[in-house]
C-alpha cells in the first residue's frame, strides 16, 4: 500500500527535511520544490493534474488553495490542527508508514511543536537542543546575514513590555535567530519584520487573544492572512502578514501587560 503514495512536500523547516529524509530512505515517491514557510498547494499543480488515479496523493503542510484529489491525505498540524493533544506532521507520516521515530526525528518534531522548552521536558541535553536549533534555521534558508541582524535588531530596535515581554522590530524577515536568542529572558516575544509582518512565541492565551482579534480583522479585510500553532493551550506562536504595534498588544492582550 505504501507504495501507492505519492508525498508532495511543503515549506522547508528541520520536520520537512526529516520527513524528507525519511521518504528517501523508504525510497517513496514524493515531489519537492523546495519551498519555504507559506508554501501553496498551487505550486504543485501540474504534478497534481498528471497523478495517475491508483496514486495516493499525501500534502503535507501545504495552504490549499487549489482543488485536490478526494483520496488525498492532508498533514499539518498548524491552526486548528495545532495542539498539545494533537500530532506533528512526522508523526503523522511515522503512523502512515508504520514506522517508529528515532531519538534525533522525536527531537526535531518536539521542538516544532513545543520548541526549546519541549525538548527540555523530553530529557534532550543542552547539546541536541543546540543541534537541532542550529538544524532547524539551517533548513529555513537563515543566513549569517540573518544572524547578525537578529543580533543588530535586538540591539538597536528592542523594547520591553512589563512585565515580561520584549517587542522587536527586525531588520531580517526571518525570526528563528531572534527568538532563539531571547527565549531564555523573556515569556513574551512579539516580533515585527522588515517585510512588515508580526510574529509572536509565547503563551497559549496571548496566541487565543491574537487569533480571536484577526478572526474578526479578517471579516472585513480577504487580504488579511494569519496562522498559528504550537503546543496550545500551553505555549504557541502566532503570524500575520499585519504588523502590530505597542498600542495594539495593550487592547488585545488587556491585562496581561502594564
Amino acid at each position: 500500500m505504501e507504495t501507492s503514495f505519492v508525498f508532495f512536500l511543503g515549506g522547508y523547516d528541520a520536520e520537512m527535511v526529516v520527513i524528507k529524509e525519511i521518504l528517501e530512505e523508504k525510497k517513496l515517491d514524493f515531489k519537492d520544490k523546495k519551498l519555504s514557510w507559506g508554501a501553496k498547494l498551487s505550486e504543485y499543480e501540474e504534478e497534481l493534474k498528471k497523478l495517475p488515479e491508483d496514486k495516493i496523493p499525501v500534502i503535507i503542510e501545504l495552504e490549499l488553495d487549489i482543488p485536490y484529489p478526494d483520496n488525498s491525505i492532508i498533514i499539518d498540524h498548524h491552526n486548528e490542527k495545532a495542539g498539545a493533544n494533537k500530532k506533528t506532521s512526522i508523526e503523522q507520516v511515522a503512523d502512515l508508514l508504520k514506522i517508529e521515530l528515532n531519538r534525533w526525528q522525536q527531537l526535531v518534531s518536539i521542538n516544532d511543536k513545543a520548541y526549546i522548552d519541549g525538548m527540555i521536558d523530553f530529557g534532550a541535553t543542552q547539546t541536541e537542543i543546540d543541534e537541532v536549533r542550529a538544524f532547524d534555521r539551517k533548513c529555513q534558508g537563515i543566513t549569517e546575514d540573518d544572524e547578525k541582524l537578529a543580533e543588530l535588531s535586538i540591539k538597536y530596535y528592542c523594547q520591553e513590555i512589563p512585565p515580561d515581554g520584549v517587542y522587536i522590530l527586525s531588520m531580517t524577515d526571518k525570526t528563528s535567530p531572534i527568538f532563539d536568542r531571547l527565549y531564555k529572558y523573556y515569556r513574551h516575544i512579539f516580533i515585527n519584520t522588515v517585510g512588515n509582518k508580526f510574529n509572536y512565541s509565547g503563551t497559549g492565551k496571548v496566541v487565543k487573544n491574537f487569533v480571536s482579534y484577526f478572526q474578526e480583522l479578517e471579516k472585513n479585510h480577504e487580504s488579511v492572512k494569519f496562522w498559528y500553532g504550537g503546543n496550545l493551550p500551553f505555549s504557541g506562536y502566532f503570524g500575520s502578514n499585519i504588523p502590530i504595534t505597542i498600542k495594539n498588544i495593550y487592547e488585545i492582550n488587556k491585562g496581561i501587560f502594564k
